[in-house]
């Protein structure tokens, strides 16, 4: 099956503020962890792999899919960001045969770790914005998106009520009843 992405270099391009020139090699990797990764926890399995699916075979543009192209669109601007998060590093540091290396040229300067970090931490925070506008419409709208299941619900008002990306570990579940791992996807 042909890879699928909600969103494109396009969009990325459009809504933030990278190169236009930012080649595909390191975009298109950014975008795939943005959505494996980031979106996956917010969506859970069984609706990201039913958005692919119905974007895949053309059937989202379906009157009775409205929901769910509306939530496509949502979803886009949280992965635009997500997405320059994760080519930041990917374009400041190259890895080849000698190492890690970066690029200098006469005409630019070479930002520093500090300085990436800071940008990282920008687009981090927008991304957390439109995650936290995505997870209200999703707790929202339940139900009328079937694949939507109680234990990715539950996540969702967890995520809520907790902080937003950090780097702190906010510690794990409070009980010893550990949740429900099968929650009604085919997977």
């Amino acid at each position: 099956m042909a890879e699928i992405l909600l969103s494109s270099e396009q969009f990325v391009k459009s809504v933030t503020s990278i190169s236009d020139n930012i080649a595909g090699k390191y975009l298109l990797p950014s975008l795939r962890e943005a959505q494996e990764m980031g979106l996956r926890e917010i969506l859970g399995d069984c609706l990201l792999d039913y958005l692919k699916e119905i974007v895949a075979d053309g059937t989202i543009e379906d009157t009775d899919k409205l929901v769910y192209k509306t939530l496509v669109r949502m979803a886009q601007y949280y992965l635009a960001y997500q997405t320059v998060v994760e080519v930041t590093n990917k374009v400041s540091y190259k890895i080849g045969n000698f190492g890690v290396a970066k690029s200098t040229d006469e005409n630019l300067q070479v930002a520093t770790q500090d300085e990436i970090g800071k940008m990282q931490y920008y687009y981090q925070s927008k991304a957390d914005a439109h995650c936290y506008q995505l997870q209200t419409w999703l707790l929202a709208n339940k139900a009328y998106i079937p694949q939507l299941t109680a234990c990715a619900c539950s996540r969702i008002t967890a995520n809520l009520k907790s902080a937003a990306t950090c780097g702190v570990w906010l510690g794990g579940p409070r009980g010893k009843q550990l949740p429900d791992t099968n929650c009604g996807c085919k997977r």
